[in-house]
């Protein structure tokens, strides 16, 4: 199964929401209609001959080949309302024609059936599926396999029912199931909690730098820097002798190298178990929700 996002804003009238009318009535879909007014059903052969009389090459054929041809039932589907609440929702139909009145309206005619879900604002979702946002294309396919899990763990719970079944889950390590992100969130929450310090959000945007952002102590006025690797990276404490700061490294499942120094910590992962523990309640909510996938499916606290 595959995991897509999509971009609700067709060329609707009568200040119809595209974005509520597929939600509210379970669909998901585009525009390009063939017609201004209802019609019966249309096949595939039809429609696609008078779209290209209609609309020649341009980016429609993108999008419907998408939602026609590439898209399967059982596929999930990310999309966002324009208070960018998320909701994640099941393809359960194949592609079909619907030029109902409210269809027209809402200049949503290629359609495909849906079950939605909501899931909350851009802290319950994964930054690369938030990233996926950023490009203008209506539809377009989110390949990451940390996404897919997450999607589908969500979606189960919401669900309340195994929909999807979850494989390869290491219930020892969370860290097998944090993005890259999730980990970095988790290292500022430690360091501003448990050490002291106040992070400088305008940091976390430079692509320049060798850490991944900056703090200030809130009693000594110190910098520090950090730099956090998920997976099987190692850190060297050598790289970093030339800053005149505090150095925080910490890498998930890599190892810890290079000469020590009374400035550069290497921080354990069992210090940051212990805090994700000890903090649970204020711990960003998809990073709570792997926890407790964690704890039902080995009967253990992480």
């Amino acid at each position: 199964m595959n995991i897509w996002r999509i971009n609700l804003k067709s060329s609707s009238i009568n200040n119809v929401n595209p974005r509520q009318f597929c939600l509210l009535n379970n669909i998901v879909g585009v525009g390009w209609r063939i017609s201004e007014k209802t019609e019966k059903a249309v096949e595939w052969s039809e429609y696609n001959k008078r779209a290209s009389t209609m609309y020649g090459d341009r980016s429609w054929k993108s999008a419907l080949n998408a939602i026609k041809h590439k898209m399967q039932v059982d596929d999930l589907i990310w999309t966002r309302d324009r208070q960018n609440n998320y909701y994640l929702g099941r393809i359960t139909s194949d592609w079909q024609y619907q030029s109902e009145i409210e269809n027209l309206e809402a200049d949503i005619v290629n359609i495909r059936n849906c079950d939605w879900v909501k899931i909350g604002t851009v802290e319950s979702v994964p930054g690369k599926l938030v990233n996926s946002f950023i490009p203008a294309r209506t539809l377009q396919k989110v390949n990451d396999n940390a996404v897919k899990t997450y999607s589908k763990f969500t979606f189960n719970r919401l669900k309340e029912e195994e929909v999807y079944k979850l494989e390869n889950l290491d219930t020892d390590d969370i860290f097998s199931l944090l993005s890259s992100d999730d980990c970095e969130d988790l290292i500022a929450m430690y360091l501003q909690v448990e050490k002291g310090y106040y992070l400088i959000p305008s940091s976390c945007k430079s692509s320049m730098m060798g850490y991944e952002f900056e703090l200030k102590h809130k009693i000594s006025g110190q910098s520090a820097v950090v730099q956090v690797k998920n997976g099987f990276v190692n850190l060297n404490a050598d790289s970093y002798d030339k800053l005149d700061c505090e150095v925080y490294l910490f890498t998930t499942k890599g190892t810890y190298n290079g000469t020590a120094k009374d400035n550069i910590h290497f921080i354990a992962r069992s210090d940051i178990e212990d805090f994700m523990v000890k903090y649970d309640n204020v711990l960003p909510n998809k990073i709570r929700m792997w926890k407790q996938q964690l704890e039902s499916t080995a009967g253990n606290n992480v």
